[in-house]
């Protein structure tokens, strides 16, 4: 999924003439801390302004061109949505600008919208089941556990890939698959060498993906 699929054009940035209270209005009716400033004569995006850069002026009718506007922080058009996610969470911020091949803006993506993509993405909502399956990275070969899940009549519904918090060697692949039986699918990764850790409990379909979600959620609720 592509930003362009994601674009909400009916947000109207500020501009540099555009007055302090201007700015904090959209703020309040947007729950940004940070929002874009575009120039009008060439719609290229001039920066962003920060809250804590104007709530404490005195004087709101003040251009917020007479303020430090921060550098401009976008994605393109034709980025992924994984790379808007990284933006966002590089520079925590709720919505961010999107910008042509000509480097024009076009309109934001708001926070929401990059979360509910990658829930459809990772097929959370989706009924299934998660294996954890955990190994050296050197080992990891997604043909083979695609083959092994596969023989056994599923299929990959998502799949996500963590490293080890502590900087090792392992990393943890989560598997959503379409059975919620995943006793056969485990047992043949399981005499291929590979060790999983999720257990083969109806109640306990969703507790990987989701948790990962609502980690994903509170990372990106700035």
């Amino acid at each position: 999924m592509l930003a362009k699929e994601l674009l909400n054009t009916e947000f109207t940035p500020l501009q540099p003439s555009s007055p302090i209270s201007a700015a904090l209005a959209k703020m309040d009716a947007w729950q940004s801390s940070s929002i874009p400033v575009v120039e009008p004569a060439t719609n290229m995006i001039a920066g962003h302004i920060l809250l804590e850069d104007i709530a404490d002026n005195i004087d709101e009718s003040l251009p917020i061109s007479d303020l430090s506007i921060h550098r401009p922080i976008y994605a393109y058009e034709n980025q992924h949505v994984f790379e808007v996610a990284r933006q966002m969470l590089l520079h925590e911020v709720r919505i961010i600008s999107v910008i042509d091949i000509t480097e024009q803006y076009i309109g934001i993506i708001e926070k929401k919208h990059v979360l509910e993509a990658l829930s459809t993405m990772l097929n959370i909502t989706t009924a299934g089941s998660v294996i954890t399956v955990h190994m050296a990275k050197s080992d990891f070969m997604l043909s083979e556990l695609v083959h092994l899940i596969e023989t056994e009549g599923a299929k990959i519904l998502g799949l996500t890939v963590e490293q080890s918090r502590n900087g090792d060697s392992v990393i943890q692949v989560s598997l959503k698959i379409s059975h919620e039986d995943t006793s056969a699918v485990t047992s043949s990764l399981q005499r291929h060498g590979y060790y999983t850790t999720t257990e083969n409990k109806s109640d306990l379909l969703q507790v990987d993906f989701t948790s990962r979600a609502d980690e994903l959620m509170r990372y990106l609720d700035l």
